[in-house]
C-alpha cells in the first residue's frame, strides 16, 4: 500500500491514476486476448497436419475453424451479460477454465467430430473474456489514457498470434502428431493467468451502478492510495441507474440503438475477412506455386509480425486523434487491397507483399472495433453491450471461416477475397455514418 503525503494528488472516483495496479490489470486482461490470438493462429498450422490424418471434407475443415468462434458467440453473449448482473471479478477469474480443459481435450481428439465439439466449448471461455476484460480495463483506466490501455489489451491478440507461429515452428519436427501438441500448448499460459487474476478486485463503477457505492468507493480509495494519490470524497461520476442492469432490451432503446448497430455491425464486417484469412493463411500460401510447408508458415508468421507496425501507430495516436479516424482509414485500406488481390493472378511473392501492407491497415479496425464498445455503453450494460458486439463479430468470423474454404474449393481464391473486400468497404461506410468519438470523454459521458 502506498503512503499518502501532505501534497498527495487528489483524484476523482472515475479517474484513478495510471499506476502499477492499472498496468497489471491491463496485462492480465490482455492475456485473455493473447490466448484467442494464440489458439486461432495455431489451429491454422495444426490444420496442415489434421487434414492428411483425417482426410476431412471441406465443410468439416470449415467447421473446425468455426467451432471456437461458435463457442465465442455463446460465451460473449451469455457470460458478458452475467458479468453485468453478478459482477466482473468471478467471471474474470474462472472463464479461462473452459480454455484449459477443452484445449487439452481438443489435443486428445480421435476424430473430427470430437475436435469440433471440444473447440466449441473452448471458445466459450475465450468469448466471455472479451466483454469482461474490456469492461474491467475501461472502468479502472484514467480517461486520458483509456484508449491506449484498451489498444494494449487487444494488441495482445497479435502477440498471441506471433507466439503461436513461433511455437508451431518449434513443433513441426514432431511429425504427424504435432497438431496435438500445438492445440494443448495454450493451456499452460491460461493456467498461469487464472492464478494471477485472483487478486484483482471488483470494479468500483459496477458496484456503484448496482447500488453499492460505499464498496465501490472503498476499492477506488485503496487503488488511489496505493499510487500515492488521494481520492476525492465526492459523488462518483457513475450515475445512479435508471434502467435495469444487464437488460438486452436496453441496448435497443432510442439512446443506445445507434451505438449497438454501429459496434456490432462494424465488428461483424471486419471479422468476416479477418478470421477468414487468419485461419487459412498457411493454406492460402501452400496452394501457390513454389511454396513449401516451412515457407507457408514463415510467410504467415511474417504477416502476423508486421501487424505491430499498425498497432504501434494506433497506440501512439488513439488518445490524440481519437478512435474514428483509424477505424475508417483501416477499413478503406482493407477494402481496396482485398479487391485488388481478388482481381489479379495469385503469386507467392506478390501476395505476401500485399498481405503485409494490408495487415498494417488492418490494425485500425482490428483495435478500434474492440475499443469502441468498451467505452460507449453505460456501466449498467457495458459488458452486455460489448458482449453483444463481440457475439455479432463471431458471426462474421463464422461466415468467413466456414464459407471461405468452400468458396476456395468451388470458385477459387479470388471469390473469397472479393467477399472480404466488400465487407471491409461496408465497415468504412458504417464507421463514417454512425461512429461517435469517445476520445477524452469520461465513461459516463462517452
Amino acid at each position: 500500500m502506498g503512503m499518502l503525503t501532505p501534497d498527495a494528488r487528489p483524484v476523482r472516483f472515475g479517474d484513478l491514476p495510471l499506476g502499477k495496479f492499472v498496468r497489471r490489470l491491463t496485462i492480465l486482461s490482455a492475456m485473455g486476448l493473447f490466448l484467442d490470438g494464440y489458439d486461432l493462429t495455431i489451429i491454422s498450422v495444426a490444420l496442415l497436419f489434421i487434414k492428411p490424418q483425417f482426410h476431412p471434407a471441406p465443410y468439416l475443415v470449415g467447421l473446425v475453424g468455426a467451432a471456437a468462434l461458435g463457442g465465442m458467440f455463446v460465451g460473449s453473449l451469455v457470460l458478458g451479460n452475467l458479468s453485468d448482473r453478478y459482477g466482473r471479478r468471478t467471471m474474470y477469474v474462472f472463464d479461462l477454465l473452459f480454455f484449459v480443459v477443452f484445449a487439452i481435450l481438443s489435443a486428445l481428439s480421435q476424430n473430427m467430430v470430437e475436435l469440433i465439439i471440444f473447440r466449441f466449448f473452448l471458445g466459450i471461455g475465450i468469448g466471455a473474456d472479451y466483454p469482461i476484460s474490456s469492461a474491467l480495463t475501461a472502468e479502472f483506466a484514467p480517461t486520458k489514457r483509456r484508449g491506449m490501455l484498451l489498444v494494449t489489451t487487444i494488441a495482445f491478440w497479435q502477440v498471441g498470434a506471433v507466439v503461436a507461429y513461433g511455437a508451431s515452428l518449434l513443433m513441426l519436427h514432431i511429425g504427424p502428431e504435432a497438431w496435438r501438441w500445438m492445440l494443448a500448448s495454450g493451456a499452460i499460459p491460461a493456467l498461469i493467468v487464472m492464478w494471477l487474476r485472483r487478486t484483482i478486485p471488483e470494479s468500483p463503477r459496477w458496484l456503484t451502478a448496482t447500488g453499492r457505492p460505499a464498496e465501490g468507493m472503498k476499492i477506488a480509495q485503496e487503488v488511489a492510495t496505493a499510487q500515492g494519490a488521494l481520492l476525492k470524497e465526492d459523488i462518483p461520476d457513475t450515475p445512479t441507474p435508471t434502467h435495469k442492469v444487464a437488460s438486452f432490451r436496453r441496448l435497443f432503446e432510442p439512446d443506445l440503438i445507434r451505438l449497438t448497430i454501429f459496434t456490432a455491425g462494424c465488428w461483424f464486417l471486419f471479422d468476416v475477412g479477418d478470421y477468414g484469412t487468419i485461419v487459412f493463411f498457411p493454406t492460402i500460401f501452400k496452394m501457390m506455386a513454389g511454396s513449401t510447408l516451412m515457407s507457408s508458415v514463415l510467410a504467415s508468421g511474417a504477416i502476423a509480425a508486421i501487424a505491430f507496425v499498425g498497432i504501434a501507430i494506433d497506440w501512439l495516436i488513439v488518445d490524440k486523434v481519437g478512435r474514428k479516424l483509424p477505424q475508417a482509414v483501416g477499413f478503406l485500406g482493407l477494402g481496396v487491397i482485398f479487391i485488388t488481390m481478388a482481381l489479379i493472378k495469385p503469386a507467392f511473392a506478390l501476395f505476401l507483399i500485399l498481405f503485409l501492407v494490408m495487415y498494417i491497415f488492418q490494425q485500425g479496425p482490428g483495435q478500434m472495433t474492440y475499443v469502441f464498445p468498451g467505452e460507449v455503453f453505460p456501466t449498467s450494460v457495458r459488458a452486455t453491450g460489448h458482449g453483444f458486439a463481440t457475439s455479432f463479430s463471431r458471426l462474421g468470423g463464422l461466415l468467413g471461416v466456414f464459407v471461405f474454404p468452400i468458396m476456395l474449393a468451388k470458385y477459387g481464391l479470388g471469390s473469397g477475397l472479393l467477399l472480404f473486400g466488400v465487407c471491409a468497404l461496408g465497415g468504412f461506410v458504417l464507421t463514417v455514418w454512425l461512429a461517435p468519438e469517445p476520445k477524452g470523454k469520461k465513461l459516463a459521458d462517452a
